[in-house]
Formats: structure tokens, C-alpha cells, sequence
């Protein structure tokens, strides 16, 4: 397929790289940025533009990789006379494309994307598209790049999107401040990858709720309170953990 790339960010470049190396024809690039552009237009062996305007206005793919404040503001100085216009976002309507094309739809990769990878990998690929040509268009393309393909609605996306969050971007920041109160008390944080990975291949083959473990999964309030006495001087991180085991507490009928 002809791809048209819009943004030259984290997710414009991972996924231009991915569909190059899948045999599809990146046409034009644009970014704000416009040396950034240049660098990854030099990069797939294509040409970069300055101006929306200088964008090609067929072809198979608009591909709109801004930040999703931007996406609509964009979209709306393209013109486009053949071809599907999608955005990457998972928690902005389809339905801020209309009126730019008279298709249009969403492909959304459900994965942290940063610029320094070279191919998107391994990840889920959530789809949606305003009319069922369009979504045959924006499926072919995703299952190019990606075994796990999906079809959600705004509403059903939305729910991912929370869910995604809870899972990736809470999780992470989990990992984060005990990363942060290791290094305070002279642990090194490495010494629990295996615990983290070994509770990520449980959650694979068994529902979360069967994996879980801890003194507050056992109702050992004594332990709870030891750690508690821990966190004497870490407020946000004992806020947290209060939070946290009054939910796994009552979650497993302790409370």
C-alpha cells in the first residue's frame, strides 16, 4: 500500500519503519518538526514536506501520528481525494476525521512505542473504520504488520485504552518508586525482575485473581503493619500501599 505519513513522533516512526519492512511504500512524510521529517524521510527513502498543502491528496493510507490534542486540527487542513484517513489514538473518536474523507477509521498499536525501536514488534492492533471498504483497507494493513488484530468501537476502545493504562502505565509507575525506595536503601532493584516476569507468565496461562499473592491476600495483618512502620516517611508510597492492600484485602474477603 501507499502510506502517507502525518507526524514524525514515536508512533510515526516505529510505524513507518514497520510498514517499509512489511513492503509498503511510505509516499510523503510531514511533521511541526521540520527536520525531523527530513531525518526519517532520509531514513525510508522517501520525501519530506513542509506544508500539509505539498501532501500527495491520493492515496491508500493518510496515516495521522500527532499527539491526539493535534489530531483533529491537523486532519482538517488535508486534503484528501482518494483514500483512508486514520489516526493512531486509542482514546479519540473515529469521528474526528469526518468531513476530511469520506473514509476514515483508526488503527491503533496497544504498546509503548519509542523512537529508537526498530520495528513495532510484537502487539495487539486495534482497529475501527466509518464504512466496511474502509475497514477492509485499515485491516489488511494492520494484519501486514500484526497476528493480533482487533475490531473495537469508540465506546469499546475507550475501555481498552483505561484498561491499557491500568496495566502498563500504573504498573510501570509501580515499579518506578519501588525502583526509587530500592535505591534509597541500597538494594539493587534487579534482584526482582524474576519476580515480575514470573508474575506476567502467570497472568498468561491463568486469570490475575489465581496469581495473586502477599499478606494481603492472606489476611497476615501483622506483616501489613511491619511494612507500614516502613513506610513511616515515604507518605505518597504509604498511601499507595494502603490503597492497595485495603482493595486486595477486601477483594479476597479479609475485611
Amino acid at each position: 500500500m501507499d502510506v502517507v505519513l502525518i507526524g514524525a513522533g514515536n508512533v510515526g516512526t516505529v510505524l513507518g519503519r514497520t510498514f517499509k519492512q512489511v513492503g509498503h511504500a511510505i509516499t510523503a512524510i510531514w511533521n511541526r518538526d521540520s527536520e525531523k521529517a527530513k531525518q526519517l524521510a532520509d531514513e525510508l527513502g522517501t520525501v519530506a514536506v513542509e506544508d500539509l498543502k505539498e501532501l500527495p491528496q491520493k492515496a491508500d493510507i493518510f496515516l495521522l501520528a500527532v499527539s491526539d490534542k493535534s489530531i483533529q486540527e491537523v486532519a482538517h487542513q488535508l486534503t484528501i481525494t482518494a483514500g483512508v484517513l486514520v489516526h493512531a489514538a486509542g482514546a479519540v473518536s473515529k469521528e474526528v476525521l469526518q468531513g476530511v474523507s469520506n473514509d476514515y477509521g483508526v488503527i491503533w498499536p496497544m504498546k509503548m512505542i519509542r523512537s529508537h525501536m526498530s520495528s513495532l514488534g510484537s502487539s495487539a492492533i486495534i482497529i475501527d473504520a466509518n464504512s466496511a471498504s474502509a475497514l477492509q483497507v485499515i485491516e489488511s494493513l494492520a494484519e501486514s504488520i500484526s497476528r493480533q488484530v482487533s475490531r473495537a468501537d469508540d465506546d469499546k476502545r475507550l475501555q481498552m485504552h483505561l484498561i491499557a493504562a491500568i496495566t502498563s502505565n500504573f504498573t510501570n509507575h509501580l515499579y518506578h518508586l519501588a525502583s526509587d525506595y530500592a535505591k534509597e536503601k541500597e538494594i539493587d532493584f534487579s534482584l526482582f525482575y524474576p519476580l515480575i516476569e514470573g508474575v506476567i507468565a502467570q497472568i498468561k496461562v491463568q486469570d490475575p485473581e489465581k496469581a495473586q499473592a502477599g499478606p494481603a491476600f492472606r489476611g497476615d495483618r501483622v506483616t501489613i503493619e511491619k511494612h507500614r512502620s516502613l513506610l513511616a516517611d515515604e507518605p505518597v508510597l504509604l498511601k499507595i500501599y494502603d490503597e492497595m492492600t485495603q482493595s486486595i484485602l477486601h477483594k479476597f474477603g479479609h475485611q
